[in-house]
C-alpha cells in the first residue's frame, strides 16, 4: 500500500473486527456486545503487527465501543503507542428485538435484506434503519477525516455498517455496495472532494482460521 493521507483529509485505514462466535455461528450481533474468539485475538495481533510495519506512521486510532472492536483497536494500538479513541457513531447496525437471529432467518422469514434495499426508513423490529446507520456511520467517517488533515487514522468499525456507509460515500445510495469486508481485513479510504476507495478487504496479512469462517 503506497498510498499517502492529503493536505485536508486524512487517509482512513478502516479496520473490521477480529472473529467472534456470531461470525461461526451465522447469527447477527449488531449491538450485541461479542467478544472475540481465540482466533480474533490472534487476526487482532496480526492486524496489528500489520500496521505497526507497514502503514506508519498512523496518527490516531478510532473504535466502536463494542468489545469486539475496542480489542481489535487496542491490539493495533498498543505497538504504536497509541490509545484507541471510542466513537458510539462506529456501532453496528442494531436490529433490536431481531438481535441474535440467524442470517438465514433474517433473509427468509422476516426479509430483512430485502426490505432494506427498498425501504430506507425500514425498522418495524426496534432497531435503526439502513438510513440511520448509513447517515451515523458515514458521518462519523466524514469528521475523523476532516478533523486529521494530513494524516493516516485507523478506523476499527463493523461490517454491515461499514458497508452501508461505503454505499453512501461512495456512490450516495447504500443500496449499492454489496461487498463485505472479512474479519480484520483493511481497506483505505480517502474522503476528498471525490471519495475514493483505495484498496478494500486485504487479508494478506491474516493467519488461516481452523474452522470455517462466515464472514458476516
Amino acid at each position: 500500500m503506497n498510498s499517502a493521507p492529503s493536505d485536508s483529509h486524512a487517509l482512513l485505514t478502516i479496520v473490521r473486527h477480529g472473529q467472534t462466535s456470531a461470525n461461526i455461528d451465522g447469527v447477527w450481533h449488531g449491538s450485541t456486545n461479542t467478544p472475540l474468539t481465540d482466533h480474533g485475538r490472534i487476526q487482532a495481533a496480526a492486524v496489528g503487527a500489520h500496521i505497526e510495519q507497514n502503514l506508519r506512521p498512523i496518527a490516531h486510532v478510532y473504535a466502536s465501543p463494542l468489545d469486539r472492536a475496542h480489542h481489535t483497536a487496542q491490539a493495533i494500538a498498543g505497538p504504536l503507542d497509541l490509545t484507541p479513541k471510542i466513537d458510539e457513531s462506529l456501532m453496528e447496525f442494531d436490529l433490536g428485538s431481531w438481535e441474535g437471529l440467524s442470517f438465514e432467518k433474517l433473509y427468509k422469514e422476516k426479509k430483512l435484506f430485502e426490505n432494506m434495499r427498498t425501504d430506507p426508513d425500514f425498522n418495524p423490529h426496534g432497531g435503526e434503519s439502513p438510513k440511520e446507520v448509513g447517515d451515523r456511520l458515514a458521518g462519523a467517517l466524514r469528521s475523523i477525516s476532516e478533523r486529521h488533515p494530513g494524516e493516516r487514522v485507523v478506523v476499527v468499525s463493523h461490517g454491515g455498517a461499514l458497508s452501508i456507509a461505503f454505499g453512501v460515500l461512495l456512490d450516495n445510495d447504500y443500496t449499492c455496495w454489496d461487498r463485505m469486508m472479512n474479519n480484520c481485513a483493511i481497506s483505505e479510504l480517502a474522503l476528498g472532494d471525490a471519495p475514493s476507495l483505495i484498496t478494500f478487504n486485504q487479508t494478506d496479512h491474516l493467519p488461516v482460521a481452523e474452522e470455517a469462517i462466515i464472514v458476516r
